[in-house]
């Protein structure tokens, strides 16, 4: 196996989890870490012992010591730097939404085909080992058929016009940060809704602050979904098949033990041990991929992320909400 030298862009809070799970993977090295702000990156350098940093994201993608950059920053640039890494050579990891949009996220994987460098979306549910096990089995059938999904992602978070969840200008609301991993869930379960309902509360700030969305499918199916960054939901998600359900415990979207019941009682409940915080798995994936010389993964490949930001598109739509990148 090879030994593969990161770069980050974007220091915030999910760069200092990714940089921690970097520590358990023993092909990973991080080198070079950039922020705007130079004293932010001197002293995530010096926390995670990375050997460069940078003021500026242009230095780091030009860095020949780096291997892949992992893309970090507010959802508005990551498309732009994504392309950048991409036509000089760098395979990416890119943090989830991809893009804005459908459309410019295809305009992306299009670079990525076009200069033959991997790419992927770096949404991590889907490389935990309890979501793997969630996908197996409705794939298997031993639920039967998928009848209905609900999933509900909402937590309260401090009301700040400024800050990133509440600012239009850097991507904010709930659907695009967390409303994206129940849409996650149905499509990868239930591929692409033929109708959508949705009704979503626009705050002061021109941002989506809670949405319910009603998903139906051409074989019947129907989830329910939800997100909200002004409010501390269940963050639990059901799978109802035709014989038993699958219940995916709180947070239904990190690490957690999931749960089947077959009227009613519970059938079996599966534990999973994590030796981090979880981002380790889609690591492990990139490195997977590089080794075999893939340019896409076959767990979560461009297909899939295109899939997700056409709902969240048709989504956004139905609520009226649009931003700069949409015009």
């Amino acid at each position: 196996m090879n030994t593969y030298r990161w770069g980050i862009v974007g220091l915030g809070r999910i760069a200092h989890k990714f940089a921690e799970a970097l520590k358990v993977i023993p092909t990973a090295q991080l080198v070079a870490v950039a922020s705007r702000d130079r004293k932010n990156a001197e002293a995530f350098a010096e926390r995670f012992e990375a050997k460069t940093f940078y003021d500026n994201y242009e230095d780091l993608i030009l860095d020949k010591e780096v291997d892949i950059v992992y893309i970090a920053t507010t959802h508005p640039s990551h498309a732009s730097l994504a392309k950048a890494c991409l036509r000089f050579g760098k395979p990416v990891l890119c943090e989830k939404p991809f893009a804005m949009n459908y459309q410019q996220a295809k305009e992306v994987y299009e670079v990525a085909r076009e200069s033959g460098v991997f790419i992927m979306e770096a949404l991590w549910t889907r490389f935990l080992p309890s979501m793997k096990r969630v996908i197996e089995i409705v794939k298997k059938e031993e639920i039967g058929h998928v009848v209905s999904i609900q999933a509900d992602f909402g937590f309260k978070a401090p009301y700040d016009p400024g800050a990133r969840l509440f600012n239009k200008e850097l991507g904010g609301g709930a659907l695009l940060d967390v409303g994206i991993y129940p849409v996650f869930l149905t499509t990868a379960l239930l591929g692409e809704p033929t109708k959508i309902q949705a009704s979503g509360v626009i705050g002061p700030t021109g941002v989506d602050e809670q949405c319910a969305m009603l998903l139906e499918y051409d074989n019947g199916a129907i989830a329910s979904l939800s997100s909200s960054i002004i409010s501390n939901n269940t963050q639990v998600a059901s799978i109802n098949g035709s014989k038993s359900r699958i219940q995916i415990d709180q947070p239904f979207w990190g690490q957690t033990n999931i749960n089947i019941f077959t009227d009613w009682k519970p059938r079996g409940l599966v534990k999973f041990d994590y030796p981090s915080n979880g981002l380790n798995y889609q690591i492990a994936e990139v490195h997977k991929c590089l080794d075999e010389g893939k340019t896409e993964s076959d767990l979560w490949s461009y297909g899939d992320s295109l899939l997700v930001l056409k709902t969240l598109d048709r989504i956004r739509e139905k609520i009226g909400l649009k931003y700069e990148a949409d015009v």
